[in-house]
């Protein structure tokens, strides 16, 4: 949180408006940065091969969904780093420059990807940190809510309440055609 707090206030981190980034449990769910639902299922692995046919509800959904979608972002980040070893110590570089070399490499990644469909990157097993989202559920959101400094709580409740709504609709009604 306070890495978080350092880049939005110091570092320029700017999430532009109609934008959010997913975050684990330990962060406050904003506006800018949308969080899984606390006290509920959320490890890829506790949901099961067949985990859109159990949903309890539109929480639980949106919290399988939020780690399915986290999952592909750290797998992705998992194979440019076997790829292009020079991300895994990019700290001499300037925060511009890591951007662009960032950019730039999911370019080339996307070009082989696109060409090379035999290519080994791509059908490597990279080891997922998914484990370890949602350990911190148990505690005080109010608490998390002071340490951000990036999005208005309230804001991002409405704004969870409508992703999570529509998704359950959109079930609902393909369930009943």
């Amino acid at each position: 949180m306070r890495i978080l707090r350092c880049a939005s206030e110091k570092g320029g981190l700017i999430v532009p408006d109609g934008n959010y980034y997913l975050v684990d449990s330990g962060y406050a769910n904003t506006d800018k940065f949308l969080s899984p639902h606390r006290g509920l299922k959320y490890h890829l692995a506790n949901f099961g091969p067949n985990a859109h046919r159990s949903y309890t509800g539109p929480e639980e959904m949106f919290n399988h969904r939020h780690a399915q979608l986290r999952n592909i972002v750290e797998r992705t980040f998992g194979i440019w780093k076997n790829r292009f070893s020079i991300l895994k110590n990019m700290k001499l570089f300037s925060l511009n420059v890591q951007a662009d070399i960032v950019m730039a490499y999911a370019i080339i990644h996307n070009y082989i990807s696109q060409f090379h469909l035999s290519d080994t990157y791509l059908h490597v097993n990279i080891g997922s940190e998914d484990d370890d989202y949602g350990t911190n559920q148990n505690f005080d959101e109010s608490i998390l809510e002071g340490m951000i400094g990036v999005g208005d709580s309230n804001k991002g409740v409405i704004l969870r309440t409508k992703i999570k709504n529509k998704m359950w609709l959109m079930r609902v009604i393909s369930l009943n055609l």
